[in-house]
């Protein structure tokens, strides 16, 4: 006789092959509100971080991975971050209110008293299910997409003599700046040194990737690109990603933003990618300006919800 219960334990490490093909088979099948990858994925197990496998819980039936839920704990800001799937053949009855009931759980224990969790705008059972689960909704950030094809872009010297690439041991340098452009945002949650090293190295990242804006020997502003893809394709076929863009407080309203802006879309085509993507909150009104001047347009959007726990 066949099983069809499914379990729900913690992760363990030679899970995380079966988990990146459930992501990637969502992905293709094209369901709206899988907003993460197998990238997303590695960078939140860090195997430094023992415990991170206690924040991992995944749904089993006969040997196949039907869906997972993780709770990113972020400790500094008083909240967790929910990531949440289940493979649409597997949606029948109450699986992900077990997955997400196991997380909510988890954040309990942790002592976090605030739940976020990101979900496609244009997913309406996710939506409806959210609201079932008790989450409200508490912000929109959007997606914005640039064609790089069509942008004559000048080299990064010129666009900026001031600006170069990340060096080896400016590590710290490079937290310190990010932590002081972003201070105060909406969901940001201060990095260590140590999380920047470890990001640095993961797949699809180097310090090459990061640029840094000077006022004479002091880093100002930065910008920090990548290269994603779902699965490895030839050079070109990826997404250029503006992954953070920032500017020290004491240095806006010097144009310094826009000339980041255009170093790191610069450098993304010169590894002839076509596209480049970035995510922006729909409050910070700066941002989107300058987002658009350069010809960013919006793509898609994605929807914050909160839980907040007794």
């Amino acid at each position: 006789m066949r099983n069809f219960t499914y379990t729900i334990r913690n992760y363990d490490s030679k899970d995380f092959e079966k988990l990146a093909q459930l992501l990637t088979e969502v992905q293709e099948l094209g369901r709206p509100y899988c907003l993460f990858s197998s990238l997303d994925l590695f960078e939140s197990l860090n195997q430094s971080d023992p415990s991170s496998k206690n924040n991992l819980f995944i749904a089993e039936r006969s040997g196949e991975i039907a869906g997972y839920a993780e709770v990113k704990p972020e400790l500094k800001i008083g909240r967790a971050v929910l990531r949440w799937l289940v493979h649409p053949r597997h949606r029948r009855g109450e699986l992900t209110a077990r997955l997400v009931d196991r997380a909510v759980d988890r954040t309990r224990e942790l002592g976090i008293m605030t739940l976020h969790t990101n979900i496609s705008q244009d997913s309406f059972t996710a939506k409806r299910f959210l609201i079932r689960m008790g989450f409200t909704f508490v912000r929109r950030f959007l997606e914005l997409r640039l064609d790089l094809a069509e942008m004559v872009l000048p080299e990064i010297s010129k666009i900026a003599p001031r600006c170069r690439s990340l060096q080896p041991s400016e590590e710290g340098r490079l937290t310190q700046l990010q932590n002081r452009s972003f201070a105060g945002t909406w969901g940001f949650n201060p990095n260590t040194i140590e999380e920047i090293i470890y990001r640095i190295g993961l797949p699809n990242s180097s310090p090459d990737d990061i640029f840094l804006i000077f006022d004479s020997d002091i880093p100002v502003g930065y910008c920090w690109t990548r290269i994603e893809f779902w699965r490895k394709k030839a050079p070109g076929e990826g997404t250029g990603r503006i992954y953070m863009l920032g500017v020290d407080p004491d240095y806006r309203g010097r144009g310094l933003g826009r000339q980041l802006l255009l170093v790191g879309l610069s450098y993304l085509k010169s590894k002839s990618l076509r596209v480049a993507v970035l995510t922006v909150d729909s409050e910070n009104k700066a941002a989107r300006v300058l987002y658009k001047s350069v010809g960013f347009k919006l793509w898609k959007s994605s929807l914050w919800y909160e839980k907040r726990l007794d």
